[in-house]
């Protein structure tokens, strides 16, 4: 039995297994925020991995479940178990404007033009699928989601945001980064329409005032989160 871990004084983690094509497991953090009266979900797994974090949420918030979904973007194993969580909840699900498209159906990410061989590559691998689902809030940089500053972090996809949450020194910073083996990394190339864009948010995101680093792939980077995104910007551009 899975079950959400706390890492933060408001701030619960899942790690949910996505199994991508039987060939290697790709490791999901998903994030549930407890409000003053109501429970936020950052992301929702894969859909393949809705039969653990259904019940993990029933769990966690005592069988409330969550009111709402914030996404940071719609890619397969972050939006694939809206359906679920519907069905379950029926959460309102909010998300960047310019990600509403691809949650809602009305675009794809095959549609997006790849600024990359790697990504051009990546689509005939990289599942992508229309989630059809409604879109009750679009969010814009700077607004506000239950406390958290919502921060455009642009290149893994069109309207990638990250949530920072002020109280608990902590960023969800979803795929803008990753933290695979303890170090701060690139968001998956194969996945990434615009690499240039991505590391202009990593170095944006080294300008934000945080503790904790909170990725959805990769262990928490908890109190020196920051240091370590600004490690990585000082190897990557050295002259920054």
């Amino acid at each position: 039995m899975e079950d959400f871990e706390r890492v933060s004084e408001h701030i619960l983690r899942l790690e949910l297994h996505w199994d991508l094509f039987g060939l290697v497991t790709i490791p999901v953090s998903v994030w549930l925020v407890r409000g003053e009266r109501s429970w936020t979900l950052i992301d929702s797994g894969p859909p393949e991995t809705a039969e653990v974090l259904i019940p993990a949420i029933s769990r966690a918030t005592s069988g409330a479940g969550v009111q709402q979904v914030v996404l940071t973007h719609g890619h397969y194993d972050h939006a694939g178990g809206l359906a679920e969580l519907k069905m379950a909840w029926k959460p309102a699900v909010l998300c960047h404007s310019l990600e509403a498209p691809f949650v809602s159906g009305d675009a794809s990410y095959d549609e997006v033009p790849a600024k990359t061989f790697h990504f051009w590559i990546g689509k005939f691998f990289v599942q992508h699928l229309p989630w059809g689902q409604a879109v009750a809030r679009e969010l814009a940089g700077g607004q506000s989601v239950e406390g958290m500053a919502v921060i455009h972090l642009a290149g893994h996809s069109p309207g990638h945001i990250g949530l920072l949450h002020p109280s608990d020194q902590a960023m969800i910073a979803g795929d803008t980064v990753m933290t695979l083996r303890g170090r701060v990394s690139a968001p998956f190339i194969f996945a990434t329409p615009d690499p240039h864009q991505a590391e202009a948010s990593i170095q944006r995101l080294g300008e934000i005032d945080f503790a904790h680093l909170l990725t959805s792939h990769g262990p928490p980077l908890l109190e020196r989160g920051r240091e370590a995104v600004l490690e990585y910007v000082a190897r990557r551009h050295p002259d920054a």
